[in-house]
């Protein structure tokens, strides 16, 4: 069993660029992963994005903000559960309020994982967990066929 309490946790920054910014307790987990996240007032959580692999959810706990996703915005409060399996549909948060919003938010991963990001056309592929794993990021359409460099293919 292990206890924190969160009261006594300091806040570090998790991101922090142009309109994306947030600050995070991580709480630990290896398979379950959990931080306690709060987004200020006029920030976005992360880019909008959707994952083929890691299954995401979030509980607020404080404050309000929206959740984006293809179909719109979508106001959440205290006590709001929403979950994001692997998949899915895109998502961001969206504080446009004049309070933090303070939330849960929880991830099961496999170690690996591709997201999506349908603004900027994006694509990346993650092989282990940080602070040892790897990341790979990519514009979609600058894909190579599968056989170039490949002298046996010639």
């Amino acid at each position: 069993m292990k206890i924190l309490r969160t009261n006594d946790l300091p806040w570090a920054d998790a991101l922090a660029k142009g309109n994306f910014k947030q600050r995070r307790k991580p709480l630990g987990g290896d398979a379950l992963g959990a931080s306690l996240f709060e987004l200020p007032p006029g920030k976005k959580s992360f880019p909008f994005h959707m994952h083929h692999v890691t299954e995401e959810a979030l509980f607020v706990v404080s404050g309000t903000m929206k959740v984006r996703s293809p179909d719109g915005l979508t106001a959440l409060g205290p006590g709001d559960f929403v979950s994001f399996p692997p998949g899915d549909e895109a998502h961001q948060l969206v504080n446009d309020g004049t309070e933090p919003c303070t939330y849960l938010g929880l991830s099961v991963s496999r170690g690996h994982d591709v997201v999506d990001y349908p603004d900027s056309g994006k694509v990346a592929v993650a092989i282990g967990k940080p602070p040892g794993g790897q990341r790979f990021l990519f514009k979609k359409d600058s894909q190579v066929d599968y056989f170039l460099g490949e002298k046996d293919a010639e």
